[in-house]
C-alpha cells in the first residue's frame, strides 16, 4: 500500500487544481476562523455594552475561544471548508476516469481492487493532514486569545474531526464512482450537502424527532458542535451513538465505492 500512496503522489503532487485548492484550503483555514474570530467579539462586545457591562476588546462571554472549547470551536469552523478537499478527490478520481489512466493500471498488473483501494488510502492521508491543519490553527488560535495551548485536551475533538473529514471525503469519491463526471458529481455534492440535508434534517425533526442525526453527513456533523448548541436541532444522541453510526456510514462508502469500481464496465 505504501508504494501504492507513493505512485498516487506523484500523480497529483504537479497536479495543477490539487495544488490550488490546497492553498485555497490553508487561506480559507485562516480566513474563516480569524473572521468568525473578529465578528464574535465584536458582538460580545456590543452584548456587553447594552447589559452596561464594562466593555472590552476581547470578551468571551460563551467561552468559545477558551482552552477547553478553542478546539471544538476551531474544528466546527474549518468543516464548512471539507467540500473544497472533497471537490478534489472528485477530479482527481474522474481525471483518471477521462484519461484512462486507470485501465493503465489495471494493464501493469494492478487489480480492480487495488486501484480504489489506493483511492481510499490516498483519502486515509488526506483526512491526517487536515487533522493536522486543524492543530496548527489551533495553535494559532491560542496564540491570539492568549490562553494555554495542550494537545492532550484536544484529542478526542481531533478524533472526531478525522471521522468527519473522512466520511466527507468518502461520500465524495462515491458520488464520483456513480456519476463518472465532475460536473454532475460537485453539483450534487455541493446541493446535498449544503441544501437538501438541511431540509431532510427539519424533514426528519418534525416526522420523527432524533432521526435527524443520522443522515448520510449529518452523522458526522452532528459530532462537533458548539457549546450549548446540541439541543438546536432536537436532542443530540450522545458519542456513545453517534460515533458507530460515523463509522458505519464509512465503513457503507468504502463497500459502495468499492463493489461500484469492482464491476462496473472500466
Amino acid at each position: 500500500m505504501i508504494r501504492n500512496l507513493q505512485i498516487e503522489w506523484m500523480k497529483i503532487k504537479n497536479y495543477r487544481v490539487f495544488q490550488v485548492f490546497s492553498v485555497l484550503y490553508l487561506l480559507g483555514i485562516v480566513a474563516i476562523i480569524y473572521i468568525f474570530y473578529r465578528i464574535y467579539i465584536q458582538l460580545m462586545g456590543r452584548v456587553m455594552s447594552m447589559g452596561n457591562a464594562n466593555p472590552r476588546d476581547g470578551a468571551d462571554l460563551f467561552n468559545l475561544f477558551s482552552s477547553d472549547n478553542v478546539w471544538t470551536t476551531v474544528c466546527f469552523s474549518t468543516s464548512f471548508l471539507l467540500y473544497l478537499p472533497g471537490m478534489v478527490i472528485i477530479n482527481l478520481f474522474i481525471n483518471e476516469v477521462n484519461f484512462k489512466t486507470h485501465r493503465q493500471n489495471i494493464i501493469d498488473g494492478w487489480k480492480r481492487e487495488t486501484f480504489i483501494y489506493t483511492k481510499i488510502g490516498l483519502i486515509f492521508c488526506i483526512s491526517i493532514v487536515v487533522t493536522l491543519m486543524n492543530i496548527v490553527a489551533t495553535f494559532v488560535m491560542c496564540q491570539i486569545t492568549k490562553n494555554d495551548f495542550s494537545l492532550v485536551s484536544g484529542l478526542d475533538t481531533l478524533g472526531l474531526s478525522f471521522i468527519q473529514t473522512f466520511v466527507y471525503l468518502m461520500f465524495a469519491l462515491l458520488l464520483a464512482t456513480l456519476f463518472r463526471r465532475s460536473g454532475v458529481a460537485i453539483i450534487v455534492f455541493f446541493i446535498y450537502g449544503l441544501l437538501l440535508e438541511n431540509f431532510f434534517m427539519w424533514l426528519f425533526w418534525k416526522i420523527l424527532p432524533g432521526s435527524q442525526h443520522f443522515l448520510p453527513l449529518q452523522v458526522v456533523d452532528s459530532l462537533i458542535s458548539f457549546r450549548g448548541m446540541d439541543g438546536f436541532f432536537g436532542n443530540k444522541p450522545g458519542l456513545s451513538v453517534l460515533v458507530p453510526a460515523a463509522l458505519a456510514y464509512a465503513g457503507l462508502y468504502i463497500f459502495l465505492t468499492v463493489r461500484k469500481y469492482k464491476y462496473d464496465d472500466l
